[in-house]
């Protein structure tokens, strides 16, 4: 078998939701790779963490953890806003980088971090993992060989509770607009970057957002702070192949949809929808093509996962974070580029800049 690869994770914490959640499960399911040290804000916590996962060393302190003999790749999951000092710190290490979305801030320093690892040479994956979600990967290889026929159109909306009126003190953040992490940038992010990842890019786009609710109740502290980022965000514009596009993000609602995206060709038609944000899988699929009188269910072939079965019936979560690190994991070993990297991030961060200018100025975008 071949040797595995030794995993920090800064931002490993217990506490922290979100790697507890699917990169440590993911890590724990794959045989390419051992969790072997956890960073976190305190020495305490770090030791406690560790201990609870299996790993050998805590830490509190990033440059500790990226130089340990006994850390082979560093995975970045903390605060937006902290992400581009931990790379910064990381670089020197020459050390594969797996960083959480968005990559930065700002498209800066995304751009920044950007040119850093490609001036040392350091594999980097982008935490966009709809992109190695199975039913995301066999709707673009059934476009891609003509089962719609040519694509006319697509249609994208997304609705959640979240991102709107009330929220708890850990996500506080995701409501000021200097964070860099909000409903556009990372919901949006996410929903976006698997429509072009499926369609195809967008040649020209307009773009109308707006913000329906002004304060935020921190419902576990009982406390209300002003919000400043948008809960509507929508986007129309023509892709790269033509076909009219339109996308609709919102947060706040009362009784969420999901996901809905409906692909319309001259031949025939898609239909995938997942109950959350489409990152997370639990993704159904329905399809017409030429010759089908109607939509019928459509089954998602084996070959589209790529990590053990144990995990095949998972809804998302862990499963696509899975996928992401198995393909990493290739990248890392044998110079391919099978999963998104910093330079696809920063694709994406220059297209949210281009809806949020067009948003700002009412003026049509064209990239």
């Amino acid at each position: 078998m071949t040797k595995k690869t030794k995993v920090g994770i800064i931002g490993g914490s217990i506490n922290n939701g979100w790697a507890s959640g699917t990169h440590i499960p993911a890590l724990q399911h794959l045989e390419e790779y051992e969790l072997t040290a956890v960073g976190t804000s305190n020495k305490e916590s770090a030791q406690k963490s560790a201990e609870a996962f299996e790993a050998t060393h805590g830490f509190d302190q990033i440059e500790e953890l990226a130089q340990h003999d006994d850390v082979d790749m560093v995975v970045v999951s903390i605060n937006v806003k902290e992400h581009y000092d931990a790379v910064k710190t990381i670089i020197p290490t020459g050390k594969p980088i797996y960083s959480e979305w968005p990559l930065g801030s700002t498209t800066e320093e995304a751009i920044e971090m950007q040119e850093w690892v490609a001036t040392h040479h350091i594999p980097t994956a982008i935490g966009l993992q709809a992109r190695q979600a199975p039913a995301i990967n066999y709707v673009r290889d059934l476009i891609a060989e003509g089962y719609v026929g040519k694509v006319l159109s697509a249609q994208l909306r997304v609705s959640m509770q979240g991102m709107g009126a009330k929220a708890d003190k850990s996500t506080a953040y995701l409501f000021d607009r200097t964070s860099g992490g909000n409903l556009l940038t990372i919901v949006g992010g996410h929903n976006i970057d698997a429509f072009t990842y499926m369609l195809g890019d967008f040649a020209e786009l307009s773009a109308t957002t707006a913000q329906q609710f002004a304060e935020v109740q921190l419902e576990d502290i009982q406390k209300v702070i002003e919000k400043t980022t948008d809960d509507q965000i929508l986007v129309t514009g023509k892709l790269t192949n033509g076909a009219a596009a339109s996308i609709h993000i919102q947060g706040g609602v009362k009784h969420p949809k999901g996901v809905t995206l409906e692909i319309f060709g001259d031949q025939g038609s898609i239909v995938l929808t997942a109950p959350m944000t489409i990152q997370f899988g639990s993704h159904q699929l329905l399809g017409a093509g030429v010759g089908d009188a109607e939509l019928q269910e459509l089954t998602i072939p084996d070959s589209y996962y790529s990590v053990p079965e144990s995990l095949k019936n998972d809804p998302g979560y862990v499963l696509n974070i899975a996928q992401v690190y198995h393909k990493f994991a290739q990248d890392i070993q044998e110079g391919t580029s099978l999963t998104p990297n910093f330079a696809d991030a920063v694709k994406v961060h220059q297209l949210i800049d281009a809806i949020r200018k067009s948003a700002q100025t009412g003026e049509r975008q064209y990239l």
